[in-house]
């Protein structure tokens, strides 16, 4: 989505941290400056509270739903939220009324964030029939929704900073850069064992997910450390 001119970065210490790591990261572009960036990142991201609740909530709600049509199929599923009047529309419609009832229609960024990380997750993973979330395993789920909330907020954040002085290709590719880093290290450092004792159906899972979001960061910010 990236950010917009009138975005205004909080100026509490981890987030001047995270600028200074974001502007050695734009001098150096090698692995150590990448992973600095996204560790202070982390550190800023774990002082704010109400996009990560709102992401929790929407994370929560479509790993429900595609265990409901793993489970039972579209149509139970869409029964299991009260919603069986989405029945017998297409997955495009389905998705479009779910979509804003789990981000409220995205009327703040925060739920703008939480919107942009839904839609990019199911993009990456091709899904264009809702059916084909049964193929998809509640892990591979949760850690795209986890990769793409992180790299969205990045780029939220700093694409004004990092476009300046920039032509757009170079701009898009260090985003890509970082983007890419994110989602390799949440596929590669993350396990959720525990997730198919979950229960997505009941709205206090989201603290499963703030937990995962939380563990996450932390994960990011081990990968750094001061010489």
């Amino acid at each position: 989505m990236g950010t917009s001119k009138g975005y205004i970065a909080p100026t509490r210490i981890e987030w001047s941290n995270s600028k200074k790591a974001v502007t050695q990261m734009l001098h150096n572009r090698n692995i150590d400056s990448f992973t600095k960036a996204a560790s202070k990142f982390a550190t800023a991201m774990k002082t704010d509270t109400n996009n990560k609740s709102i992401f929790s909530k929407a994370a929560s709600g479509i790993l429900g739903f595609s265990k409901n049509i793993s489970d039972y199929g579209l149509n139970h599923a869409l029964n299991q939220i009260n919603r069986s009047d989405l029945i017998g529309k297409s997955s495009s419609e389905i998705w479009n009324e779910l979509f804003n009832e789990y981000t409220n229609n995205s009327s703040t960024a925060e739920e703008a964030l939480a919107a942009d990380a839904l839609s990019k997750s199911l993009s990456n993973l091709c899904i264009e029939d809702l059916e084909q979330l049964k193929d998809i395993s509640q892990e591979i789920l949760l850690k795209e929704l986890l990769s793409n909330f992180i790299s969205i907020n990045f780029e939220f954040c700093f694409t004004e900073k990092i476009e300046k002085g920039r032509s757009p290709s170079e701009a898009d590719q260090i985003i890509k850069e970082m983007q890419d880093y994110i989602r390799s290290v949440t596929y590669e450092k993350l396990n959720f064992d525990d997730i198919k004792t979950i229960d997505f159906n009941n709205l206090s899972s989201s603290q499963y997910i703030d937990k995962a979001l939380k563990e996450t960061y932390s994960i990011f910010e081990d990968l750094y450390t001061e010489d």
